[in-house]
């Protein structure tokens, strides 16, 4: 654990895990599974958020956009000013200086494959430092970070929390007619109704009616996080795998469902598969490794990527001990600079 930073509570820690289960719950609902009042759990998701410590985060998932995993060489010494030009972009949502075959270990989201296309050519092509970049198209997300979970809550609770949760029905809903609301939510997904209204110059029932169609969509997802080193799992690495292509879709689904799994993608390239993991040690994501040997056997772990320092997390800046400390919107819709 990252010294310059406090244990979280078990409470803060059941308090995270609700909020990961059911990202808008009122305080009445997340005190009624956490069994205290509700100012107390207003006051404690305060002082979290406030620290820095855990966030909800807004943002578009699915429809007719593009992603890719990118990998950056970078000029010797360069490595931390490339990192903070991407971060200043909406499109690189993740940045992390990594350690093994390269610098650092972005993910770039795009409306469509055009403009991640634009973005990786165009965009990365220019930025000095950069010496060379090797992108990993996504072509299906098995599993990403809103559904990973820390396990301080019980069954019961879980389960009541969950029942609340609008569903995401899979429609069709296309996102760019809601490009506005998508930008404004995406730093706090707690925002109240009123709030996005405002900021949108529309009716309260109409920001509701917008965001629930969203939601229930699946086009737009809300998603808890927190401080990694905070979590029990500080270590974060990310697997670059093969796997023969009529035992992808079975091997990823298998994966997928692992505790450790933060992040699950078939990909278009030489490496088909990616997963991301959080686990508490180097340790233990090489007896990880030794595992998915010996239970799947159709894949080939090809490469390794060891998370030295997250700079940016899907949207969120954070500090070098991983604290949230500011926030670019996710406008997918705006041009590559």
């Amino acid at each position: 654990m990252t010294e310059n930073l406090p244990s979280l509570s078990e409470l803060d820690l059941a308090l995270v895990n609700a909020l990961q289960i059911n990202p808008r719950a009122p305080w009445t609902e997340l005190a009624k599974a956490l069994d205290i009042d509700a100012a107390t759990v207003a006051r404690r998701w305060e002082r979290l958020r406030a620290a820095g410590h855990a966030w909800v985060t807004a943002y578009p998932f699915g429809g007719s956009g593009a992603g890719a995993l990118i990998e950056i060489d970078c000029a010797p010494g360069q490595a931390g000013a490339v990192a903070e030009l991407l971060s200043a972009d909406p499109h690189a949502v993740t940045v992390e200086h990594t350690a093994g075959g390269r610098d650092l270990l972005i993910t770039a989201m795009a409306t469509g494959f055009g403009a991640l296309s634009r973005y990786i050519v165009d965009r990365l092509g220019t930025i000095p430092g950069i010496t060379a970049t090797r992108a990993h198209l996504v072509t299906r997300s098995y599993t990403e970070g809103s559904v990973w979970r820390l396990t301080s809550l019980n069954r019961s609770q879980q389960e009541a929390l969950a029942a609340s949760r609008r569903s995401a029905l899979g429609g069709s809903q296309h996102l760019p007619e809601y490009a506005e609301l998508v930008t404004a939510i995406g730093e706090n997904g707690r925002m109240s109704l009123s709030e996005l209204a405002e900021t949108l110059g529309v009716s309260v029932n109409t920001a509701s009616r917008r965001l629930n169609r969203l939601l229930e969509s699946g086009r737009l997802v809300l998603r808890c996080d927190l401080t990694r080193s905070l979590s029990g799992s500080p270590v974060a690495v990310t697997f670059f795998g093969t796997v023969s292509p009529e035992h992808l879709d079975s091997t990823a689904r298998e994966l997928a469902k692992l505790p450790e799994i933060r992040q699950c993608l078939g990909l278009a390239g030489p490496q088909n598969l990616i997963a991301t993991v959080w686990v508490s040690s180097l340790v233990d994501a090489q007896d990880l490794e030794v595992r998915l040997a010996a239970t799947l056997p159709h894949l080939r772990i090809a490469d390794r990527a060891v998370a030295l320092r997250a700079v940016k997390l899907m949207g969120r800046l954070l500090d070098p001990d991983g604290r949230a400390i500011g926030f670019v919107p996710m406008n997918l819709w705006a041009q590559a600079r």
